[in-house]
């Protein structure tokens, strides 16, 4: 632990938040921030033609090729892809972690998704939230943390009910961000989907109503009281 503010962004699979949240992680580590990447999955069954071994560790190798890009530090979750559940003990696994790294700002899906393991991230997030902020709930001996400000990124798979709230001007990281989606096959084009097409575009259109070059976008939930409006 460090004296310096710390943002952790927690996604269902490794590339997920490197992708929708990756050029803001950027921006927080240029300004002194400490940053944190949580991957409750691999995204392992993801491959057309890899068996699961095989891709679950070109996966790893590739999500920490890109935390270092960002100047962050990855943590795994042994969750299997596909299979991801809103369970206690999961819950608790990621509260451990928040209690330890102790966040000022918490990137995550937001809560509806044609993927269920990206509404399935949205739940254990809030839930680990809230473990960690109670000082009732034995972690380990962890001292409690207080509730960090809580952002649902911009993602292509999470698009429903997704309202933009905070806006990240990322015009000055978008090389960088770049460099990060290269680490990925998957964001090289390799796949079936244009990755780096659809959240270049993105924060070219949000970029455009800030009047500056790229912009990415948050949500918020509005039962979030303590969330004031404000730039993350």
């Amino acid at each position: 632990m460090t004296d310096r503010p710390c943002i952790v962004a927690i996604g269902a699979h490794a590339a997920d938040m490197e992708f929708s949240a990756g050029a803001t992680l950027i921006r927080h580590v240029r300004a002194g921030w400490d940053a944190h990447l949580v991957h409750l999955t691999l995204g392992e069954k993801g491959h057309a033609t890899l068996c699961v071994g095989e891709y679950g560790a070109q996966k790893r190798e590739e999500a920490l090729a890109a935390a270092e890009v960002i100047g962050a530090q990855a943590h795994f979750l042994d969750c299997k892809d596909g299979e991801l559940d809103a369970d206690e003990e999961t819950a608790r696994e990621i509260a451990r972690i928040l209690r330890v790294l102790r966040p000022s700002v918490i990137i995550t899906h937001w809560s509806r998704s044609i993927h269920r393991d990206h509404e399935a991230a949205h739940e254990l997030t809030r839930r680990a939230v809230f473990l960690a902020a109670i000082r009732h709930f034995d972690l380990d001996g962890l001292p409690a943390t207080r509730c960090p400000r809580a952002y649902y990124a911009d993602n292509w798979e999470d698009t429903e009910g997704f309202r933009p709230y905070v806006y990240v001007d990322v015009s000055a990281e978008m090389d960088a961000w770049a460099e990060v989606f290269r680490c990925f096959a998957i964001g090289r084009g390799e796949g079936r989907y244009p990755y780096w097409d659809w959240y270049q575009a993105r924060t070219r259109l949000h970029g455009i109503g800030l009047r500056v070059a790229h912009a990415q976008a948050f949500a918020i939930d509005e039962k979030d009281i303590f969330v004031t409006r404000e730039t993350l």
